[in-house]
C-alpha cells in the first residue's frame, strides 16, 4: 500500500509540473500568435501594451511556480518517506 501511494504522489508531481510548463507554453503561443500581431491594427499605446502583457503574463508565472514547486514539494515528500 505504502508503495501505491509512493507511484500515486509520483503521478501528482509530475501532473502538476506539466500544468505549469504547459501554462507557460499556452502563454508563449497567445502572445506570439495573438497578443503581439493584435497590437498592429489596433495602434496601441505603451501603456495598453504593458497592461496587456502583464494581465497574461502575471497569472502565467503564477500557475507556472505554483505547479512547478507543487510538483517540487510532493517530490520532496516521497524522498524523505522512502528514507
Amino acid at each position: 500500500m505504502f508503495f501505491l501511494g509512493v507511484l500515486i504522489a509520483i503521478a501528482s508531481a509530475v501532473a502538476f509540473a506539466a500544468l505549469g510548463l504547459v501554462t507557460l507554453f499556452g502563454g508563449m503561443r497567445s502572445t506570439q500568435e495573438q497578443i503581439i500581431p493584435g497590437f498592429v491594427p489596433e495602434r496601441a499605446g505603451g501603456a495598453e501594451r504593458l497592461v496587456t502583457l502583464g494581465a497574461v503574463w502575471i497569472p502565467v508565472v503564477v500557475v507556472t511556480i505554483f505547479g512547478v514547486y507543487a510538483a517540487y514539494r510532493i517530490i520532496e515528500m516521497v524522498i524523505q518517506a522512502l528514507a
